[in-house]
């Protein structure tokens, strides 16, 4: 709470080297605060161990082992998604292999690394206590997050422009390799998603802009370095950038993945971005709707809360950096079109920071009131003061203990019960049936197939993952084949690579509907009646041999499987 701040009433002589008890306190107070924060982010960050893999997460895995394969990305493996997370997922099975936890893992490690650099990112603003104030608000933010939020491209996104913004923000001689550095990890931000290009500014501009004279009359912003100096900066920072990006480019085009790369990311996504407005009536509203919702009524009321606060005290050269930063985050969602729950992760740490400034402002006011009240011998009246805080210090213990009552209960369900607890895991989307997915993988297990001898016709791709095979077709996921912005070739070439691999057996989903991106509102099973061509080859040369409510598995005919083994086992 800018306890660096206070200062001791007492004069010490020149040159005595003696203990000023102000200073002393205030420190004390902030280490025992920055110890807080490093506790508090480890209780928060354990539960996410539990948490399984969702849609997303299963799509990604089973897209960066068949990188690891040799495959190569949109040639081989589709998705409509920018090539970083793919890239970041393949660095994930390589290192955990096949298992439903390792998304998790690299989730609680990404919470670390960016409580880390939101601390490196608030302390000249508010503080080493303003800082360990905003890391806990984050962590609180961060620990709320559903499943299928883990190890978004958003999570590594935000950890990419932190960690580049430490560096074009560090001093020193090195300017010119932090530059370029602070660029590469730009880019790849980039790359993990294209609206990375809001936070621009951020990198370009707050680390070197001069926000003291915003409190004068009238009202000034400068930047504070020489113009050319900065533009040299720039220049380097923009270096860096251009080499993340013509790095990616260089492989996909060497790989012979352009043309297929292009029809996906520069033909098709327009489309996709143009549907989430022309088949929405009331575009503006959803927006609005959706922000207040998925953003947290909360933390807009607490922006407008600081924002005053800050004007109000001629405290805006604190305040209009955080600010400035909250505002290009909420610009990379907007510039997203549709507004997806997990795709606020870019806000929360700079929204955190605007909760810890307005807790280090009612701070800093509370004891000025003390103070002053104290001065007029009023000290019950001061006494009252420092209670009110205390009481607002209090307030969202109760339920922040609540929540990681559940959280822990959920966590030793997890490490004693393993697979029955991600089967009958709470709160899951219904579109993914965890239990059915399991069951099809055990299904599987007990009947091996060639590496490639399994089609999943749904989007739960962590049934590949997990039980360690890949598609006989690029299309990983059948979203792309559904979608009403799909390419309808796209049809003709799935049925070309089915009916030339021949797959032991194809798994057809029930109940998996996500209209919000497809825009189709049956299921994966009835969609097979708008799919004649599909539907004929299932029903010519496959048969059901396993039926798991959520799953029916269809075994190429010719091929019977033991009766003993055609619904497996039960978890």
């Amino acid at each position: 709470m800018n306890l660096e701040a206070i200062s001791s009433p007492q004069q010490a002589p020149p040159g005595a080297a003696v203990p000023v008890p102000g200073r002393a306190s205030a420190s004390l107070i902030c280490r025992a605060l920055v110890v807080l924060a490093v506790l508090f982010v480890l209780v928060r960050a354990l539960p996410i161990l539990s948490d399984p893999l969702g849609r997303d997460q299963g799509t990604y895995l089973t897209i960066g082992q068949g990188l690891l394969e040799g495959k190569q990305l949109y040639r081989d493996l589709w998705d409509n998604k920018p090539p970083g997370i793919f890239i970041a997922y393949a660095g994930i099975a390589k290192l955990f292999g096949r298992v439903m936890w390792s998304a998790a893992v690299v989730d609680m490690l990404l919470l670390f690394v960016i409580s880390y650099l939101l601390f490196r990112f608030t302390e000249p603003y508010l503080g080493r206590a303003g800082a360990a104030v905003a890391v806990m608000a984050h962590a609180s933010l961060y620990g709320d997050m559903r499943y299928y939020w883990i190890a978004q491209p958003e999570t590594f996104q935000i950890t990419f422009v932190l960690a580049a913004y430490s560096l074009v923000a560090r001093p020193g001689r090195w300017w010119k390799a932090s530059g370029v550095g602070a660029g590469l990890l730009y880019g790849y931000a980039c790359w993990l998603k294209y609206n990375a290009i809001a936070f621009l500014p951020l990198l370009a501009v707050l680390p070197y802009l001069d926000t003291s004279g915003l409190d004068h009359e009238p009202p000034r912003l400068s930047f504070s370095i020489p113009r050319r100096e900065w533009l040299a900066k720039l220049a380097f920072l923009l270096a860096g950038l251009a080499a993340a990006i013509g790095i990616v480019l260089a492989w996909i085009v060497f790989k012979g993945a352009w043309p297929a790369m292009r029809e996906t990311q520069f033909e098709v996504m327009p489309r996709y971005a143009a549907m989430g407005i022309a088949r929405n009536p009331h575009y503006l509203l959803t927006a609005f709707y959706r922000t207040n919702r998925c953003l947290g009524a909360w933390n807009l009321w607490v922006a407008l809360a600081g924002l005053l606060t800050s004007w109000l005290r001629r405290d805006l050269k604190r305040f209009a950096p955080i600010f400035f930063a909250a505002s290009t985050a909420l610009a990379a969602v907007v510039m997203q079109v549709r507004f997806h729950d997990y795709y606020f992760q870019t806000c929360y740490p700079f929204f955190a920071v605007i909760w810890a400034y307005v807790a280090v402002s009612v701070f800093e006011g509370s004891r000025a009131l003390a103070g002053s009240f104290r001065k007029r011998g009023w000290r019950l009246a001061a006494g009252l003061v420092w209670l009110i805080f205390a009481q607002a210090v209090f307030w969202p213990l109760p339920e922040e203990f609540s929540k990681l009552t559940l959280q822990y209960e959920q966590l030793r369900e997890w490490w004693n019960e393993g697979k029955a607890f991600y089967a009958n895991y709470p709160a899951q989307l219904l579109a993914e049936h965890l239990n059915g997915q399991l069951e099809v993988i055990n299904f599987l297990e007990k009947n091996p197939t060639s590496h490639n001898g399994v089609y999943v016709w749904s989007a739960n791709c962590a049934i590949y993952y997990l039980a360690g095979r890949q598609p006989p077709t690029r299309f990983v996921s059948n979203l792309g084949i559904v979608s009403l912005w799909a390419e309808p070739s796209w049809r003709e070439e799935l049925m070309r690579d089915l009916r030339n691999s021949q797959p032991r057996f194809i798994v057809v989903a029930r109940q998996d509907t996500v209209p919000a991106i497809t825009y189709v509102t049956v299921d994966s099973e009835t969609y097979l009646k708008r799919f004649p061509e599909f539907d004929s080859f299932i029903a010519t040369n496959y048969k059901p041999v396993a039926d798991f409510d959520s799953f029916v598995i269809y075994g190429r005919s010719g091929k019977a499987l033991p009766a003993a083994e055609a619904l497996g086992p039960e978890y």
